[in-house]
């Protein structure tokens, strides 16, 4: 048989298979569709159905027909959370311990810290395969860009990916110093953008286009959507943030109280928890010019709309599944990767933006080019009712919101159980009837199914001597039964373990740690012992994640500045000889005899 021949009779195998589980019935067979959404650094709160202040009605819809998760955890960084969720795996395992931009170059080749997934895990989409799944993915990837880390070697038949950490959300151009390009890629080639392109709105007309051009629709299908918003920059068509221009006009400190009676009135915390206390280096919003509140308010106002933008193309998304009757079969998992983004862009970044061709105008907030960040204030204010943000493992920066939603599971229901992200995997894997342990030859999945606690709620998904560690950029968690012992990193942490009681203390104010001393010591030798396992490395001493990327952005900075630098030191050398010459007294020249 030759080459052509066999390719063939796969294909055609592959109809018949798919034909085969569509006339049993995929909802008997287990094979449902999957849609797992992924938003970027929204917190727990930033969704309408979790208490936020933009309009989510479609993600709502999804809540009110499923199960809302309220202590779901992640890592405080985007690439480890992915690795995560693409995986089942702990980070390290799989790879991505820490964001390539983040890790400093000497930790590139250290085992777990190359910054894209490794050989020793497969992907969500790569198990699917295995009960054949058409697998799609589109949005921000972020796990490797070269030929041998795109999505189509990792199991997606089809993608539309960016394969940076961010990026501008209309044209092809980056967002940081050390990034100032960006790339996207389609089905594993570099591509350019359409010409209306908004993040939100082509990655769903690309995975609509996914299913319109499928061959094989008679299989069940895995869609991935990586969301940008609401990542750096902030940008969002100017309709949808303009009924958000006032609604930050209070300050930080009004959204940050707000939003943590919120919690107590929905139920997310305990009625006697206590608020955190402020960082001491953090401003009060009196003590800003008007010019600054305007500033950091729109930014605010657009970071409702992008939230708010991005629902409405999720809720096209949904009509398609919905005309195509492919709605009721299919399960919603949606989520975020990380806290709300607190990296002080308007110091550090903004200029540089602005040399790019971005703006900051007010009157134009939130359109093409508009250059918006949240700030570490209102990042503090988006991530309450708990502490801290993205990059710090205080609950503002791991607790992120999740929803389950579809056929056949319990609707309108809460969850307040621990999870972990690398749980989501498995739960697939339940859903659809794979083993979680079928794995030989690969890294362990560390992850539990929650699919028995969502069945049966009074389950709980860990148990009670089943504890979950967690480490990034030198901030580290481990949690046991309802406890947490954190360190977080400099520059807003102390580097200090400290043990908290979770349900009634979520906001980590009161560290127990001098009254429970043999709790605190056992934990941290389970803390220990998955280090080990895992293969944590400590970072330099003096190492912040924000430090780093400072210093990489001004390093490029110099990079791309060098041919100019040059020219400077040449241009003073022929002006000074240009002096030296006028200055040289003329020459006599003798008259000419004839």
């Amino acid at each position: 048989m030759n080459a052509v021949n066999g390719y063939l009779v796969v294909f055609f195998l592959a109809i018949v298979m798919c034909a085969s589980a569509h006339a049993q019935g995929d909802s008997a067979s287990g094979k449902s569709n999957i849609v797992l959404i992924v938003v970027d650094d929204a917190g727990l709160m930033d969704f309408g159905a979790f208490g936020g202040e933009a309009r989510t009605p479609n993600i709502d819809q999804l809540a009110e027909n499923g199960m809302m998760f309220t202590n779901m955890h992640a890592s405080p960084a985007c690439a480890p959370s992915r690795a995560m969720l693409m995986t089942g795996t702990d980070s390290h395992l799989a790879g991505v311990a820490n964001l390539p931009e983040m890790l400093p170059e000497a930790y590139r080749d250290k085992p777990g810290y190359g910054g894209v997934l490794n050989n020793r895990v497969q992907t969500i989409a790569t198990r699917l395969k295995e009960v054949n799944y058409n697998a799609y993915v589109t949005g921000k990837w972020h796990l490797g860009h070269d030929e041998n880390t795109l999505p189509t070697k990792r199991g997606f038949d089809r993608s539309f990916i960016l394969g940076a950490s961010g990026a501008n959300n209309y044209e092809a151009q980056g967002y940081l110093p050390m990034q100032s390009t960006a790339q996207w890629y389609a089905d594993g080639m570099e591509v350019d953008l359409p010409d209306d392109f908004y993040s939100s709105k082509t990655y769903i007309d690309k995975i609509i286009s996914f299913h319109q051009e499928e061959k094989n629709k008679a299989c069940p299908f895995f869609s991935y959507i990586a969301f940008q918003a609401i990542h750096t920059p902030i940008q969002a068509p100017q309709e949808f943030v303009e009924p958000y221009r006032s609604a930050y006009k209070e300050g930080w400190d009004n959204l940050r109280l707000s939003r943590f009676e919120k919690a107590k009135e929905l139920g997310f915390i305990s009625q006697d928890a206590e608020l955190n206390d402020v960082f001491p280096q953090f401003r009060k919003w009196e003590e800003l010019s008007e010019e600054e509140q305007e500033m950091y308010s729109t930014d605010m106002a657009v970071t409702a709309g992008m939230i708010e933008a991005m629902d409405f193309h999720i809720g096209r998304y949904v009509d398609y599944l919905t005309e195509e009757d492919l709605i009721d079969n299919t399960i919603f998992i949606v989520t975020s990767d990380n806290g709300p983004e607190g990296a002080e862009y308007h110091s550090t970044v903004i200029k540089w933006a602005l040399r790019q061709g971005y703006h900051s105008d007010f009157d134009k907030g939130g359109g093409k080019g508009y250059y918006g960040a949240t700030g570490s204030e209102f990042a503090n204010a988006m991530a309450s009712p708990f502490s801290y943000f993205k990059y710090y493992t205080g609950e503002g920066g791991l607790r992120v919101p999740l929803i389950i939603s579809g056929k056949n599971l319990p609707k309108n229901t809460k969850s307040d159980a621990f999870c972990f992200f690398t749980d989501i995997a498995p739960t697939i894997y339940d859903l659809v009837g794979l083993s979680t342990s079928a794995n030989e030859g690969y890294a362990p999945i560390t992850g539990k199914s929650m699919l028995p606690h969502i069945t049966d709620p009074n389950r709980p998904i860990y148990g009670k001597d089943e504890g979950v560690g967690l480490e990034s950029g030198n901030s580290a968690a481990y949690f046991l039964n309802g406890y947490k012992i954190v360190k977080n990193n400099i520059p807003h942490g102390d580097n200090t373990w400290h043990l908290y009681h979770l349900p009634s203390d979520p906001g980590e104010t009161d560290d127990i740690a001098a009254e429970h001393p043999v709790l605190f010591q056992k934990m941290l030798s389970e803390f220990q012992y998955y280090a080990t396992t895992v293969g944590v490395i400590q970072m330099p001493e003096g190492y912040s994640a924000q430090k780093e990327v400072g210093k990489k952005s001004v390093i490029a900075m110099l990079k791309s500045a060098f041919p100019f630098l040059l020219a400077i030191p040449f241009c003073l050398a022929v002006f000074f000889l240009w002096r030296m010459k006028r200055k040289q007294p003329a020459k006599y020249e003798l008259p000419t005899i004839k």
